[in-house]
């Protein structure tokens, strides 16, 4: 653990401030495709007073979150 924790520190010094989010482009039927997702990317904006800037380092996507894609009932 320490050395990805080594590595995430190194990575994160050589990354300019852009955010990087996953998409629900559109709504799958059936399996989800590769395109019914897109990779949006812009800049992150300045922390203003009385805020603070956080970085996700570990996310987890559940099962229930498949169901969750359909706009069926």
């Amino acid at each position: 653990m320490m050395d990805y924790a080594r590595h995430e520190e190194n990575r994160m010094k050589q990354q300019t401030n852009r955010n990087r989010r996953w998409v629900l482009a559109s709504r799958p039927h059936g399996a989800p495709q590769m395109d019914n997702f897109r990779l949006e990317e812009d800049d992150v904006a300045t922390p203003g007073e009385g805020q603070v800037l956080l970085r996700t380092v570990f996310l987890s996507l559940d099962p229930y979150m498949r169901g969750r894609m359909s706009d069926e009932p």
